[in-house]
């Protein structure tokens, strides 16, 4: 059997254009997917973010005109079941809940969150709404149970504002200890609308609201002021907006039912809206941009503009695991180990 020896050099030579080839291989499949990065940026987002991610948009495109950002809106719960059920991609999603995330998203589709905004339910209504002269903090339960008076509120199962409006109604027991019609505010309250005064989100409750359909809704606080309502502020008590009482806000436990049919138990918490980017965003780098832009002084101008407090410096979960880019936008900024201390 013959043994040829390629010469040293050739072989050499042979290997040096192996790997220039994989190397010119990995340039192209780098810039194919740089490419593909900078055209899309999609984003989810509360409902109840509407008029703030709009203005954001336009913001991030004049910086980034080449982007096309995707941006979808809706009650939070609906948006998860988007990415849980659907198999959807976004790169960013803002809730308006932190919980959702915590429960639903990590580990698997997410490692961490920030709490951005803060807010408070109240009880929105318009110059055409029925018995606006009696109603205030302390008989508004009463006016709403009349039979003559349309109220309406978010689902539930697809919005925290829905499950929140149930916890608010659980918290007036506690705090009203009151039972009108030998019932207590959270059952007199939950047989009262019909079914189709129960909406999937903030954005169409407001639309229902404003259309003089309904006499009262139970709304953002921000979202009234954004729309010009008139509003009754409800005690901090029970109104979810306040901090200094998260361990009261506790009391107040909500099942919801998902679309398979599976329960969750939501606990009374102070309202905050969180973000995140997902593990597997498919524009990480424009997605860290936008977060950015959204918590600088830019994004803190639209929000205030918008009625919306921002939560400066933000609060983050499992900070050691947020994006460096974003780190000094929360508090206490997590200290970066040295290499091989992580």
């Amino acid at each position: 059997m013959l043994n040829i020896k390629a010469p040293r050099s050739l072989i050499i030579f042979l290997s040096l254009i192996s790997v220039f080839a994989y190397f010119i291989f990995l340039m192209h499949k780098s810039l194919h997917a740089e490419q593909f990065e900078s055209n899309k940026l999609t984003i989810f987002y509360a409902a109840g973010l509407n008029a703030s991610m709009n203005a954001m948009f336009k913001e991030f495109k004049k910086l980034n005109p080449s982007i096309e950002i995707i941006g979808e809106s809706g009650g939070t719960l609906l948006l998860i079941r988007k990415i849980t059920e659907l198999n959807r991609q976004p790169d960013i999603i803002f809730v308006a809940d932190a919980q959702v995330i915590s429960d639903l998203l990590i580990p698997k589709y997410a490692d961490w969150y920030i709490n951005f905004y803060k807010d408070r339910v109240v009880i929105a209504y318009t110059s055409r709404s029925k018995y606006t002269n009696e109603i205030n903090t302390e008989n508004w339960y009463k006016i709403l149970s009349r039979k003559d008076v349309r109220f309406g509120y978010a689902s539930p199962h697809l919005a925290p504002l829905g499950y929140r409006t149930l916890m608010l109604w659980k918290l007036a027991d506690l705090y009203y200890k009151d039972k009108p019609n030998n019932k207590s505010i959270y059952e007199t309250l939950k047989e009262s609308p019909p079914a189709e005064n129960i909406m999937h989100d903030a954005a169409e409750l407001l639309l229902v609201l404003e259309s003089l359909s309904l006499d009262y809704a139970f709304v953002y606080e921000s979202t009234a002021k954004q729309h010009n309502l008139k509003y009754i502020q409800l005690p901090p008590e029970i109104d979810l907006g306040n901090f200094d009482l998260e361990e009261l806000y506790k009391q107040a436990r909500v099942e919801v039912i998902s679309k398979k049919g599976q329960k969750q138990i939501f606990q009374g918490s102070p309202i905050a809206f969180a973000l995140t980017i997902l593990k597997d965003a498919p524009n990480y780098r424009k997605a860290i941009e936008f977060i950015r832009l959204f918590l600088n002084q830019e994004g803190q101008k639209i929000m205030l503009a918008n009625d919306q407090e921002m939560i400066i410096p933000c609060v983050a979960y499992n900070p050691k695991s947020v994006p460096e880019e974003l780190r000094d936008f929360i508090h206490p900024r997590p200290k970066t180990l040295p290499l091989g201390q992580e």
